[in-house]
C-alpha cells in the first residue's frame, strides 16, 4: 500500500506522536521493573494506564501516516482509550502516594462508567445525525461532543480531588492545566475553527509537554519511595537513629579513615523499672527523647545509632576532650530534659583498633558508670 505524501501538519503530528510514544515507553518500562520487584497495586494501575496511552498513540500515529484508514470505529476507539487512560493515570499517580480507599475507588468506577456511557451516547448521537441527514449518508467529520466535554471537565475535577494530596502539587496542577488547554484547543478546532494550522500544531505539541511532566512526576516519586525504603533499612523504626548494622559499617569506615575519633555508649538507667511502672508507651517516649538529644549533640561531628534495647551509641570525630564534652552534654541534657538519667562510657580510638573492640571498650566503661552510682560519664582505661 502506498503511503500518501505527508504535509507539514502531518510531519508535526508524526514527530509529536513519536516523542509521546518514546516518553511513555520510558515510563512504562520503569513501571514494569518496579512491578516485577514490588507487587504494589499503584505500579499495576500505572502499567495499565500507560498501556492504554501507548495503544492510543500508536493508533493516532498509524492514522496520521495513512497506514490505517480513518473510520468511525477506530476514531471512537482512540477517543475511548484517550479518556480512559487519562482517568486511570491520575488515579495511578494518587495511588503512588496513598492507598486507594473505598470512597476513592467508587469515584474511579463512576468516572470509568461515565466514559463508557459518554462513548455510547456519542455513537448513538452520530448514528441519529446520519439518519436525519440522509439514510446511507456518511458524515466525514468525526465528532464526539459528550466525550470531549467529559475530558474537559476531568482536569479541574482531578485538581480538586488529588492536587492537595500529591507530593508535587505544582507540577501535577501544571500537567492538568496543559491537558485541559490541549482539550480546549481540540474542541475549538473541531467545532468552530476547522483547518487552522497553528491550532492543530499547538494542540499536538501540548501532549508531549504533558507526558514529559508525567515522566518527571513518576520518576521523582519513585526516587522518593526508593529513598524511603533504603532509609527504613538502615534506621531504627522507633528512634529514627541508625540501626546497629549500619552504625557499625559507618564506624568501620571512620576507623579506616585514621581520623581521631571516639565512641560513646549510653544506657538508660532503671529503664526496666520505667517500663514496669509507667508502661511501654511512656518508656518509648523517653527513649525517643534521649535519641533526639544524642542525634542533636553529635550532628556535624559524628553519628548516632541504636545498639539494642535502651542502649544508644555514637561515634564522634576529634580528640578525647571533644568526645568527653559531647558525652557530658548528652548526659546533662538527658538529666535536665527527661525523667531519666543515663550511664555513659567513652573510648578513644587507638591506632589499629577494631570497631568491635572500640565498642566493647566503651561498653565496659559504661558498666563502670553503672557500678559507680549511674548518671555519670566514664572514660575507658586499660
Amino acid at each position: 500500500m502506498d503511503i500518501p505524501l505527508l504535509t507539514s501538519n502531518d510531519i508535526i503530528l508524526l514527530l509529536t506522536s513519536a516523542m509521546s510514544i518514546m516518553i511513555v515507553t520510558f515510563i512504562l518500562f520503569m513501571a514494569y521493573r518496579l512491578l516485577s520487584s514490588n507487587r504494589k497495586q499503584a505500579y499495576r494501575t500505572l502499567l495499565i494506564s500507560l498501556s492504554f496511552i501507548l495503544i492510543q498513540q500508536f493508533l493516532h500515529l498509524s492514522m496520521t501516516l495513512g497506514l490505517t484508514p480513518r473510520n468511525d470505529y477506530l476514531l471512537y476507539t482512540e477517543k475511548l482509550l484517550q479518556v480512559l487512560a487519562f482517568i486511570v493515570i491520575n488515579f495511578a499517580i494518587f495511588e503512588l502516594y496513598y492507598r486507594i480507599r473505598p470512597r476513592t475507588r467508587l469515584w474511579f468506577i463512576v468516572l470509568l462508567g461515565s466514559e463508557f456511557i459518554a462513548c455510547i451516547l456519542d455513537i448513538v448521537n452520530r448514528t441519529m445525525e446520519s439518519i436525519s441527514i440522509e439514510v446511507l449518508t456518511v458524515i466525514t467529520e468525526f465528532r464526539a461532543p459528550i466525550q470531549d466535554g467529559l475530558l474537559l471537565l476531568l482536569g479541574p475535577l482531578f485538581m480538586l480531588m488529588f492536587a492537595p494530596h500529591i507530593g508535587q502539587p505544582r507540577k501535577y496542577m501544571i500537567s492538568l492545566v496543559i491537558v485541559s488547554l490541549a482539550q480546549l484547543l481540540s474542541i475549538f478546532q473541531t467545532y468552530w475553527f476547522e483547518n487552522v494550522r497553528w491550532l492543530t500544531n499547538f494542540s499536538e505539541i501540548l501532549p508531549v509537554i504533558y507526558y514529559g511532566l508525567l515522566f518527571m512526576l513518576v520518576f521523582e516519586r519513585v526516587v522518593e519511595l526508593l529513598q524511603a525504603v533504603y532509609r527504613s533499612s538502615i534506621t531504627d523504626g522507633l528512634t529514627n537513629l541508625f540501626n546497629r548494622r549500619y552504625f557499625m559499617s559507618r564506624l568501620e569506615k571512620a576507623v579506616l579513615s585514621k581520623r581521631p575519633l571516639g565512641t560513646i555508649f549510653c544506657d538508660i538507667d532503671n529503664f526496666k523499672r520505667l517500663n514496669d511502672t509507667h508502661g511501654h508507651a511512656k518508656a518509648d517516649t523517653v527513649l525517643k527523647q534521649v535519641a533526639n538529644i544524642m542525634s542533636e549533640e553529635t550532628e556535624g561531628m559524628g553519628l548516632a545509632g541504636r545498639y539494642g534495647g535502651e542502649e544508644l551509641v555514637a561515634f564522634v570525630f576529634g580528640p578525647n576532650t571533644a568526645i568527653e564534652h559531647a558525652a557530658e552534654a548528652i548526659r546533662r541534657r538527658t538529666e535536665k530534659e527527661t525523667i531519666v538519667t543515663i550511664s555513659v562510657g567513652i573510648c578513644q580510638a587507638s591506632p589499629g583498633i577494631a570497631p568491635e573492640q572500640l565498642m566493647s571498650n566503651a561498653d565496659q566503661a559504661m558498666y563502670s558508670s553503672k557500678a559507680n552510682g549511674k548518671n555519670r560519664v566514664t572514660t575507658f582505661t586499660i
